[in-house]
């Protein structure tokens, strides 16, 4: 029988526990922890999990099976707080899902190390991210989603906060440099059907920039789409650029140019879902702005960006960020629908 390595991430741990089938780690010795996995010659599939996300023993030894069946070398598995992995995984190829979130994150990665796998750069403060990118750039097909048959329904809407863009982000700057190199590898169209819009494939580069916050990249690749395509999507990007700059006023304009997008009639009763969980005591006067009986409003939306970011809310701070991810994510896959022709 297989054996299976748990490696558990422990961000207060400031070392590593060594016995034969489980490690606990800090999430900083990720990096040299999968690096001496992937070194091993032996025929084990090693699992590397958020402490909060760890599978039981049916469930990994389930997905290994799965992960073998497949022939694939990296199996995502997701944890039962975070819909918005499954969501990502299930409608995007794995080498356009991989950019948008850190898999680690929010659930467990199994790795098959007696197959070929890249080791991670040592710069990296992402390394299985980063190996599951390069990894899923080279073939799509050897990074799987594991089917774990849930009952529960996949949304772009996580259930947890862990990991979510901020409304206003600085530059991720040098310590990010491996990411950066890669979005300026990737090429969309490898991954698209013939059959869509090609202004299209700009648009989702520019909402994987967006997602890691290089504002400034993705506002180059929106513009060179703008007003084009059918939903003009590029001109959605480049007002949720603004919005995050942060230039309310300017974001307010690229809404209007939008107008009404088919993504506005998703985010309503994610928005509800949002502000039903939040504490903020003006919650509900959000939630009747933004997605009332007149549906989306993404200048509303804008001002609770802005209002967030100038209070010291936590709670409703937590709500726009979750609905900005909702919302970053149905565009992500929207704009990859429509670059296939579907």
């Amino acid at each position: 029988m297989t054996e299976i390595m748990n490696h558990l991430f422990d961000a207060a741990a400031d070392s590593t526990d060594g016995n034969t089938q489980t490690h606990t780690c800090s999430i900083f010795d990720a990096g040299r922890v999968l690096a001496e996995s992937l070194s091993l010659n032996s025929n084990e599939v090693h699992c590397m999990v958020s402490a909060e996300s760890v599978p039981d023993f049916v469930q990994l030894a389930a997905a290994v099976d799965q992960l073998r069946s497949a022939n694939a070398t990296i199996g995502i598995l997701a944890g039962s707080q975070h819909p918005d992995l499954t969501f990502a995984w299930k409608q995007l190829p794995s080498a356009l899902a991989a950019f948008a979130m850190p898999p680690e994150t929010r659930g467990a990665i199994l790795f098959d190390v007696s197959r070929t796998i890249q080791e991670p750069d040592n710069n990296s403060e992402r390394p299985i991210q980063e190996v599951i990118i390069r990894t899923a750039m080279d073939n799509p097909e050897t990074v799987i989603l594991i089917d774990t048959k849930s009952t529960s329904v996949d949304s772009p809407l996580p259930t947890a906060a862990v990991d979510l863009p901020e409304l206003a982000p600085e530059h991720p700057g040098g310590r990010r440099q491996w990411l950066a190199s890669l979005l300026k590898q990737l090429r969309p169209q490898k991954y698209l059907d013939e059959a869509g819009d090609p202004c299209e494939a700009e648009a989702v580069l520019a909402g994987l920039l967006q997602i890691n916050d290089y504002l400034d990249e993705s506002h180059n690749h929106s513009q060179r789409i703008q007003g084009k395509g059918q939903d003009v999507n590029g001109d959605y990007w480049h007002g949720i650029m603004h919005r995050r700059e942060p230039d309310y006023g300017n974001g307010k304009y690229w809404f209007r140019r939008v107008g009404h997008h088919p993504c506005f009639d998703l985010l309503p009763p994610l928005a509800d879902q949002a502000f039903d969980e939040c504490n903020a005591s003006d919650s509900s006067d959000w939630k009747h702005r933004v997605a009332g009986s007149n549906g989306w409003d993404g200048a509303a939306f804008i001002d609770l960006c802005q209002a967030a970011e100038q209070s010291s809310d936590a709670d409703l701070t937590t709500a726009a960020k979750k609905i900005q991810w909702a919302e970053m994510l149905l565009l992500l896959v929207h704009s990859y629908r429509q670059a296939c022709g579907r």
